[in-house]
């Protein structure tokens, strides 16, 4: 699914209120950061589920 904003202040409250945690706020700030650059346009692309970050610790757990 394709989400389009008139600008990134509406894109980033977008994300705000639909992302579950800071993970899945930074993966989509970026990809919109990525789109504008590339594209000239405030996007997002997604798919069934928004991403998310895992940090892994030294021995390759989750935190």
């Amino acid at each position: 699914m394709k989400i389009t904003f008139k600008n990134r202040l509406e894109a980033i409250d977008w994300i705000a209120k639909y992302v579950e945690n800071e993970g899945q706020f930074e993966v989509l700030r970026e990809q919109l950061h990525f789109n504008y650059i590339y594209e000239g346009a405030y996007f997002l692309l997604l798919g069934e589920e928004m991403g998310e970050v895992v940090s892994l610790g030294r021995a390759g757990k989750p935190r």
